[in-house]
């Protein structure tokens, strides 16, 4: 809302104003978890939408499948699936490790046939049964 021109409002008078300075860096940081009786602890990372962009970023090795979105999915919902078990964010590790158990190369989508791909585009969640096909978890 916009101030009247003709009205002054003196500097301590709004609520939300305060005289002390702005303060640069939290003293705490609610967002690290760094107990020591939690079985793992460190501190939050990137969301699951960096999975998103570790997988964009080296999806030319599949970019010429004619379902090249279906195997991006899979591919990270099984780091997402990886990460989340750990309980830590996404990494370029277990985008590595995905791709070496599927054998997945530049010439070849590996594990990810034309029969498992039609499975998983019936997923509810794609590439879900892989999960249990292969220990993404060592």
């Amino acid at each position: 809302m916009s101030q009247e021109p003709n009205i002054k409002i003196p500097f301590q008078e709004s609520n939300s104003e305060i005289s002390m300075p702005v303060p640069r860096r939290m003293p705490s940081r609610p967002a690290e978890t760094v107990m020591p009786d939690y079985e793992q602890y460190g501190n939050v990372g990137p969301d699951s939408g960096f999975a998103m962009k570790i997988v964009n970023k080296d999806s030319v090795l599949w970019s010429s499948h004619p379902k090249k979105k279906l195997v991006s999915t899979i591919i990270v919902n099984l780091i997402l699936f990886r990460a989340a078990h750990f309980g830590r964010a996404p990494t370029t590790s277990d985008f590595h490790l995905v791709l070496g158990l599927l054998r997945i190369t530049e010439d070849n989508t590996g594990e990810l046939t034309d029969a498992v791909l039609d499975i998983c585009s019936k997923e509810k969640m794609q590439g879900a049964h892989l999960s249990k096909v292969f220990n993404f978890l060592t």
